[in-house]
């Protein structure tokens, strides 16, 4: 593949960016940037934009799973979903990596490229499990419903692990750092992007709930024994905003 100096700009998709798959690999070219709607704000340079196909986009998606080892595959899939910048230049020469060596990527960690992925994926599962255990859900009306600030999207991994604990629940987590809501009807899920949090007020029940948790917290603790800094280790500050342990 040949650098060009082209920049590059879609709307953010996974699809979007199987699109620009598609027309980079075609074109047997990377572009020196590729631009996503985070990122294009911070740009200078006129970029041109690649319009997402979706029928071409699901079809690089399939026979990239069927050309690539499931555990590049995922490998790809994660890094997309990662926060890092400059995923997507980075994940092109994944691609090209995978295609032309069919060994695992993960074995390919003195590429910057690949380095700085694994890295990301990293922090990206990590939040995720965390996440599954500091995730707190209040009824509204028949709905479970949740709040959270994740540094990484993981909504694509957080719905499914919530889907299968409750298969018979309604549930709504709401991403507010993706503006990025979450739909589980009984085990369905679904994912709406660029929409803003669902308003509910706080029912009595919940409330009254919460402050027999706090009571009955407040009785058992010993203020003596109290280690705050082993507490912040097991449950990270930056988690407990959203925890309703924690909610006045």
């Amino acid at each position: 593949m040949e650098e060009s100096a082209d920049h590059w700009e879609y709307d953010g998709s996974f699809l979007g960016f199987m699109t620009i798959v598609d027309r980079s690999f075609r074109e047997k070219k990377f572009p020196t940037l590729i631009l996503s709607p985070e990122t294009a704000v911070e740009n200078l340079f006129l970029a041109e934009w690649i319009e997402t196909d979706v029928l071409r986009g699901k079809k690089i998606y399939r026979r990239l799973r069927q050309r690539l080892r499931s555990e590049n595959f995922q490998f790809i899939q994660n890094g997309f979903y990662a926060t890092l910048e400059g995923k997507e230049r980075y994940l092109l020469e994944a691609i090209e990596i995978a295609l032309q060596t069919k060994d695992l990527l993960e074995n390919h960690l003195g590429h910057p490229a690949i380095l700085a992925l694994a890295k990301s994926i990293r922090t990206l599962l990590g939040e995720n499990h965390a996440l599954t255990g500091f995730v707190r859900f209040e009824y509204v009306g028949d709905v479970l419903f949740s709040k959270i600030h994740p540094k990484h999207y993981v909504m694509p991994y957080l719905c499914p692990h919530f889907a299968e604990r409750y298969p018979q629940e309604k549930i709504m987590i709401y991403d507010e750092t993706h503006e990025l809501l979450g739909i589980i009807d009984q085990g369905d899920i679904h994912l709406m992007e660029n929409t803003s949090c669902p308003e509910f007020s706080d029912s009595g029940d919940e409330q009254d709930i919460r402050q027999q948790w706090k009571t009955f917290l407040r009785a058992v603790t010993i203020d003596e024994r109290a280690n705050y800094r082993a507490q912040r280790n097991h449950l990270p500050l930056r988690f407990r905003g959203d925890m309703t342990e924690f909610k006045a």
